[in-house]
């Protein structure tokens, strides 16, 4: 290969497009955000994702966050419903009012992920600003997100597995303080506590993290006289498919993950990350049952 050739690479192979779809949430505001995009390739390969981030529809919409979450899932349902049927999404009409969606726009990328990253780029500002800025909030959010993964395990265990649900949420004393600890799930076995590590927050999310992890390593080092025999920490993070990542939040992601592992593992706890509740219901089942 010539010095112009590893100047000018090859175009990315796979050719395909993408949409935005925009929703008005106060119809006749003039205030429009893109909840979602669309990518079809030109082997009819699709994918229809949210655009948006769960965090910023809270810090947006505050108690009104999940109505807004239950209309994009029902657009995102929508549209992969029409793409399966049509093939594109040209002709789509969106099952409420206050819906735009864009023409087709060519694109190129290696992967599907690519084409949908190119049409979060540029089209959904809010969402790469917010994830590419560095944040340090307090450790509220963290913490409610931390009680909302824990109900999803929850109503998912009860689904795989209904027997070890008296073991969620078990609360015990360690040492003589009379203070009782709460743990994500114990049992004789086996012993998780559950965190999030959220990339809009990473800073205080770690330090939830390493709260949950001392609470293992007292529990780990207290003198009961039956201990479990595996203790774990659950994670919750996002895919790394996931396109509304940026490439330096993917990187802060992993970086992070990794300081977890080695933190746990000064005490022989094992790392656990899920990208969604069922995952994680999933492992206690096989852990503990």
């Amino acid at each position: 290969m010539n010095i112009l050739e590893n100047m000018f690479p090859d175009s990315p192979s796979l050719k395909g497009v993408w949409h935005a779809i925009y929703l008005e949430p106060i119809i006749g505001s003039g205030e429009r955000i893109t909840v979602a995009v669309a990518a079809i390739t030109s082997g009819s390969e699709f994918s229809v994702v949210q655009a948006i981030r769960s965090e910023l529809l809270d810090c947006l919409y505050g108690m009104q966050a999940q109505n807004i979450q239950n209309m994009i899932n029902w657009l995102v349902s929508s549209a992969r419903e029409f793409i399966k049927s049509s093939g594109g999404l040209d002709g789509w009409r969106a099952p409420f009012e206050g819906v735009v969606c864009t023409d087709a726009t060519l694109a190129s990328d290696s992967s599907i992920d690519g084409i949908l990253k190119q049409a979060i780029r540029f089209s959904a500002s809010l969402s790469t600003l917010s994830l590419d800025a560095d944040r340090d909030e307090d450790d509220q959010q963290p913490r409610k997100y931390t009680s909302r993964w824990a109900t999803h395990i929850a109503d998912e265990l009860k689904l795989i597995n209904p027997h070890l649900i008296p073991s969620l949420r078990y609360k015990i004393s360690i040492g003589g303080s009379g203070i009782q600890t709460t743990f994500g799930f114990l049992n004789d076995k086996y012993v998780s506590n559950f965190s999030l590590l959220m990339p809009l927050n990473l800073s205080s999310s770690l330090t939830s993290v390493k709260a949950k992890i001392l609470d293992l390593e007292n529990l780990k080092k207290s003198p009961m006289l039956i201990r479990p025999e595996r203790f774990e920490l659950i994670v919750g993070v996002p895919s790394f498919t996931d396109p509304t990542l940026s490439d330096r939040s993917l990187a802060n992601l992993r970086k992070n993950i990794e300081l977890v592992i080695e933190l746990a593992g000064q005490e022989e706890i094992t790392v656990f990350s899920a990208d969604n509740a069922n995952k994680a219901a999933q492992r206690i089942h096989d852990s503990a049952a």
